[in-house]
């Protein structure tokens, strides 16, 4: 038996012996699993789940993954392998309000980890009834990831976490990292070769094919080097990159002295730091067009110096862009592009490849990766060309530049269809890069190295996962794709010798699990719940550390006396802001809206206008500053600009007499006091102190404000958009359809659903709000 749990539906799942002996040590402890790709590590999680759900039926398992076709196609194996009751989805596509009501309602919930963020911070949900959260791809829980601060919340519940990767990056301190902040306290480590692994790995077929351009592409790309260098030189006069030779600095180096820089702006009047900052920016902006020349084509190169073109002629345009098409090299470069007739040799080579599997294998499945979405498009127009090849597009689903993105059910459909067979070769961009199972892929051709260990492996992992598989990587010679391909293959054998380390070495904290241990002792070690480790950790804090201003509300002391935590309404374009996740960690109750006025809303009479230094100047130049300043005045009794950021004088080349001028018209003429932060966590430092400040009565503030001339028909319309779920167009119909404003509030659900784009849920929210 693989599992004492009634809930798995064995048929499908095959009985391994690493996932049994993973699943124990799992069920006891929150584990890190790092296993390969295709070696079942969703199986590991849905045995933790299985038991889990037995131990605890009445509380919740969260799974978590970072993108929408992956939660979908977990969703269809929690339905598929467990005997329960159907998961339910979480995207940004279900609203906030129904989100509340479906967390209540279902027991295991599969999201993508940024709407539960947004909730939390919204404290629409809590994750207190909790058992157990799976964070798929867990090597993502580093920097402002979501991952990180549902873990920080997460570890304050003393409940089981699972962590799932098949690529935790090189560096040991980059597994402890991801323990530490998703409260993950076992490492289970497998590896391709391990003896209770190595049955069930696939052969796979890996090779490189050389590229060569052509010598008018090459002549293209000296060109646009021999800019690069002469910026990268220039940089050096000024005492940057002393140490490396001009075509040995990499963009990482470009991007480094760029941050130097800026941090010297900011401790520094020199007038030469800003344009070496130009510099720099021009550096970067000439190093993208050689990746571009390099590695994906002249197509490419042209559409993105057109876009460099557009943006040195139009009036706010960098200096940077408008050197770069000033330099002789750049002129020289767009006269040759014109003479070029052949696309870049990787393009014919992709469609060499695919033909030739097709044709030895009808049947066939293949995926081919790209960074880029316009190459991903070119590919599929040559591979459609090919007898027997159906090619498809799969992308994110940002709209960008014409090229419109596909939605979730567009994605999910199309994994379909490739499954299925309708369509035999993906087009993929980084999203298809993530744990996407598709067992019958038979072949991934990489049209670029890249120089991620971890996009390597997961772009790998689409192949040889339920029989042998082809990996094909095309490198251009004598460009940066050599370079890419060395780098993640160095990577990725230093980290298989960080991994065989951890293993052997890990102390205590961490138990690494070893699967040559015929005991079975899995490494459990004596376990501290979090909220003891909290205590002994609060207890040594200094009572300097822990005394408050006079400004500060004591949380325990609110605690204790049951009152609700202080609300603030922000604008929906400010919920991914690290102001709002401060805030929310402050107890403070975050509610969304899209506010025409401000950025966050304190009381019925406050709001707050959050500017960045560079937006700040930005509006002055544009003339939206004052527009702003207008509406935040007729609006609220007491307006306030929270100017954010350091530089103010020294950021762009705006008269300082006009940055002057614009503070003392915001004080003197609209009267709207200016305060002044650093950061976003001084700024959400200052909203909670000014939270604390209003009035301890519980404040119902309004997000639409009342407008000072309107006609009668828009003051209806006014009136029936404050309805749940009334748009405009909604508001317009329903006057259309009874009248009057008195005979819509009078119609019961069955006339409301009579106007068009009103459903069953809408008219009962709209009854509820007015019958209530």
């Amino acid at each position: 038996m693989v599992s004492e749990s009634d809930l798995l539906n064995m048929e499908y799942i095959e009985e391994r012996e690493y996932q049994i002996n993973i699943s124990h040590v799992a069920k006891q402890l929150s584990t890190l699993v790092i296993l390969p790709t295709g070696m079942g590590k969703t199986i590991i999680a849905f045995m933790v789940m299985a038991e889990q759900l037995e131990r605890f039926p009445e509380k919740k398992i969260l799974f978590l993954a970072p993108t929408k076709p992956l939660v979908s196609q977990h969703a269809r194996d929690v339905q598929e392998l467990l005997d329960v009751e159907e998961p339910q989805v979480f995207t940004g596509e279900v609203s906030p309000e129904d989100r509340a009501q479906l967390w209540e309602e279902n027991r295991i919930i599969v999201s993508t980890p940024q709407v539960i963020k947004n909730d939390l911070m919204s404290q629409r949900l809590s994750l207190e009834n909790v058992s157990l959260t799976v964070f798929d791809e867990a090597h993502r829980a580093v920097g402002d990831y979501a991952y990180v601060y549902i873990g920080e919340i997460y570890r304050e519940q003393d409940s089981l976490s699972l962590g799932l990767t098949a690529s935790p990056g090189s560096e040991i301190e980059d597994i402890l990292t991801v323990c530490e902040t998703l409260g993950l306290e076992h490492v289970e480590i497998r590896t391709k070769f391990d003896p209770d692994v190595v049955n069930y790995t696939n052969k796979l077929e890996k090779r490189w094919i050389d590229v060569r351009l052509t010598e008018k592409h090459k002549e293209i790309v000296n060109k646009l080097k021999k800019l690069r260098n002469k910026y990268v030189k220039e940089l050096q006069d000024f005492g940057f990159l002393k140490n490396k030779k001009a075509d040995r600095v990499s963009r990482k180096d470009l991007i480094d002295v760029r941050g130097e820089i800026q941090g010297e702006i900011h401790s520094s009047n020199k007038s030469s730091l800003y344009h070496t900052a130009s510099i720099v920016a021009s550096s970067i902006k000439i190093d993208h067009a050689v990746d571009q020349a390099e590695t994906q084509g002249i197509e490419s190169l042209k559409e993105y110096l057109e876009k460099l073109e557009n943006e040195a002629d139009s009036r706010g345009g960098t200096k940077a862009s408008k050197r770069i098409m000033e330099e002789p090299e750049m002129k020289d470069v767009l006269v040759k592009l014109d003479k070029v007739e052949k696309e870049h040799p990787k393009v014919d080579k992709v469609a060499e490849v695919v033909r030739e599997q097709i044709e030895n294998k009808k049947d066939s499945r293949i995926i081919v990766f790209t960074n880029y979405r316009n190459t991903s498009a070119k590919i599929t127009k040559k591979l459609a060309q090919i007898e027997d090849v159906r090619p498809v597009r799969f992308i994110g689903q940002r709209d960008k530049e014409g090229d419109k993105g596909l939605k979730q059910a567009e994605q999910v459909e199309t994994l379909e269809h490739f499954e299925d067979g309708r369509f035999n070769v993906l087009v993929a961009t980084s999203v298809g890069e993530e744990g996407l199972d598709i067992p019958a892929t038979d072949m991934v051709v990489f049209y670029e190295p890249v120089p991620s260990e971890i996009r390597t492996i997961q772009r790998r992992g689409r192949t040889a996962r339920k029989r042998k598989g082809k990996v094909v990587i095309l490198i251009t010679k004598n460009t940066r794709d050599e370079a890419y391909y060395w780098s993640s293959k160095n990577k990725e054998k230093k980290m298989h010798r960080n991994l065989m380390k951890l293993r052997d070495e890990l102390g205590s904290e961490i138990s690494v699990g070893d699967p040559m241990d015929d005991e079975k002792d899995y490494g459990v070690v004596e376990k501290k719940s979090k909220k003891e480790l909290k205590k002994e950790v609060d207890e040594k804090v200094s009572k300097d550390e822990k005394q408050q201003s006079l400004m500060d509300y004591d949380e325990s002391e609110k605690k204790e006396n049951g009152e609700e935590p202080w609300e603030i309404t922000v604008d929906n374009r400010e919920q991914n802001s690290r102001v709002v996740e401060n805030l929310s960690k402050k107890n403070i109750k975050i509610q969304t809206a899209q506010l025409s006025v401000g950025d966050y809303i304190i009381s019925e009479n406050s709001a707050v206008e959050r500017k960045e230094v560079s937006d700040f100047l930005e509006s002055v130049t544009d003339g939206r500053l004052f527009s702003q300043a207008r509406a935040l005045r007729n609006n609220y009794q007491q307006p306030v600009m929270i100017l954010e950021g350091e530089g103010l004088f020294e950021r762009r080349n705006i008269n300082e007499n006009a940055i002057y001028g614009a503070l003392s018209s915001l004080a003197c003429d609209f009267r709207i006091p200016v305060l002044y932060t650093k950061n976003e966590d001084e700024t959400a430092s200052l909203l909670s102190a000014m939270l604390k400040r209003k009035e301890k009565k519980k404040d119902t503030s309004a997000v639409r404000k009342k407008k000072k001339s309107m006609s009668t028909r828009d003051r209806k319309k006014y009136i029936l958009e404050g309805l749940p779920s009334i748009s405009g167009v909604l508001a317009e119909r329903l006057l259309e359809h009874f009248g009057s404003v008195r005979d819509v509030f009078q119609a019961d659900e069955e006339e409301l659903q009579e106007v068009e784009g009103i459903g069953p849920s809408t008219a009962e929210k709209i009854i509820s709000v007015i019958s209530e």
